[in-house]
């Protein structure tokens, strides 16, 4: 938790007095938050959710997908992370396929998913043939496709 404190304000481009300042906390407080001494209450973790459009559930650390439902890539920065129509973070979808509530790609196929995302897969130690298997049996479990597979 004590990392995404620190995210959000060093990606506002903040002093730890000038986030104190905006939350009407001390800077010992958000320093405290950084460090992980301590978290804030829960009106102050509404504020930063309202005032820097971070969802409660990322503010939290609730658990969430470590993967995007859609192509499979990486949720580990918050800044990769989805939008939705009001600017708060979608811990489901990456930004490469949701922005701003709608699919960057609204025609996209799982089929289109899988051969965009195998380049990226292929390695040393994995192979092509191997890449396809795998994000054959995986695309269409993620949450995009599970619903409506086999309509696109």
């Amino acid at each position: 938790m004590k990392n995404i404190f620190l995210e959000i304000r060093e990606k506002n481009h903040l002093t730890q007095q000038e986030m104190a300042k905006e939350l009407f906390v001390t800077r010992q407080a958000v320093s405290r938050w950084e460090t992980g001494e301590s978290v804030p209450n829960v009106e102050t973790i509404k504020m930063i959710s309202e005032k820097f459009g971070v969802s409660t559930e990322v503010l939290l650390n609730v658990e969430r997908n470590r993967i995007c439902q859609c192509c499979t890539y990486p949720l580990n920065n918050i800044d990769e992370l989805g939008t939705n129509a009001d600017g708060t973070l979608n811990t489901d979808y990456c930004i490469y396929c949701y922005k701003d509530g709608k699919w960057v790609k609204p025609d996209e196929t799982v089929q289109g998913i899988i051969n965009y995302t195998i380049p990226y897969m292929t390695s040393p130690v994995m192979s092509e043939e191997q890449a396809r298997k795998h994000l054959e049996e995986l695309v269409p479990t993620l949450k995009r496709w599970r619903k409506d597979y086999g309509k696109k």
